[in-house]
């Protein structure tokens, strides 16, 4: 999905490649915002543009560093390095082996799905172990708008909070997309009102078969992509995201998450189908805009979809 993209234009690319023992022929990937080169048998070296947050990159690394890793059966990432270079910015991070869950699914067919399903649930509720440290001061690893601070009140408090910016900054294409937008927003109003009493545990927020890496038989062996949705709160934000993510686009046209739900539920119970649901949406209009500031790709149309979904509106009080 919105990870095909061309090369970064770094000037004086080549020389910097040299200086690392590198050169272009070692490309092993090229996202948004980095490009990921080979580097020796057990590191990858990542080149980001010379406009990336260098203060982000050293929150990743520091919260890389707190996880508790023993807790979970697959690798997470860590950075070892991080080098300004004027015209780039140079991460070294471990390299975590294997493919993405994503291109085994291309080579072996839909037909590997049912076997999948339950280990890529599985691995969600893992994730879940890892509890919010005591020192935390925010509740989200990258929060510019300080929206997210523990002081502020809780959970629900700075979903709330989220929400209301969201939609500030959105109103006249929510307006103009969404069906019944102020009965909808009172209704999660309703929700996050009440106060938050569950576990404060950790959430990747972007869970979906790319980001995990598996080996030839399918066995998951490490979660990557940590970032903009990376936060500290109710675990069910991943299993709710996790859920509508693996196949966001119908491109298997496997019937994937009508299949996918049951199994999602059968590991956490009947009782959270309206938490998912509420998740769901509440995803979908957090995230409207966060690949298309002016809301004109697919990210966003797939969002208005949900949220123009009755049935997920169903029971989520």
């Amino acid at each position: 999905r919105k990870y095909v993209v061309p090369l970064i234009p770094f000037p004086d690319k080549e020389a910097l490649l040299q200086k690392y023992q590198l050169t272009t022929a070692d490309l092993l990937a090229s996202g948004m915002e980095a490009e990921v080169y080979r580097y020796g048998p057990r590191h990858v070296l990542k080149l980001y543009r010379p406009t990336a947050s260098i203060y982000n990159l050293q929150s990743l690394q520091t919260f890389y560093a707190s996880l508790g890793r023993s807790l979970l059966s697959y690798d997470l990432p860590q950075i070892d390095s991080i080098t300004d270079e004027g015209i780039a910015i140079v991460v070294i991070e471990q390299r975590l082996m294997g493919e993405p869950l994503s291109g085994f699914i291309q080579t072996h067919g839909d037909s590997v799905l049912d076997d999948l399903f339950p280990a890529y649930c599985a691995a969600v509720c893992q994730l879940a172990r890892i509890a919010m440290p005591l020192q935390a001061t925010r509740y989200k690893l990258f929060d510019p708008h300080g929206l997210s601070q523990r002081s502020d009140g809780d959970w629900h408090t700075f979903l709330r909070r989220w929400l209301n910016h969201q939609v500030n900054l959105l109103s006249s294409v929510f307006e103009r997309d969404i069906s019944r937008l102020h009965h909808k927003l009172a209704i999660l109003h309703r929700c996050l009102a009440r106060p938050y009493t569950g576990p404060y545990q950790l959430i990747h927020g972007d869970i979906f078969p790319g980001n995990l890496l598996v080996n030839e038989h399918g066995v998951i062996q490490a979660l990557v992509d940590f970032g903009f949705f990376t936060m500290y709160g109710d675990p069910l934000f991943d299993a709710a995201t996790a859920w509508v993510l693996f196949d966001m686009y119908d491109e298997l046209n496997a019937d994937v998450r009508s299949r996918l739900l049951p199994i999602v539920l059968k590991q956490l119970g009947e009782e959270v189908r309206g938490r998912l649901y509420r998740y769901v949406l509440l995803y979908s209009l957090l995230s409207a805009n966060t690949y298309s500031p002016d809301c004109s790709d697919g990210h966003y149309q797939w969002c208005i979809a949900n949220l123009n979904t009755e049935e997920l509106w169903n029971d989520i009080e």
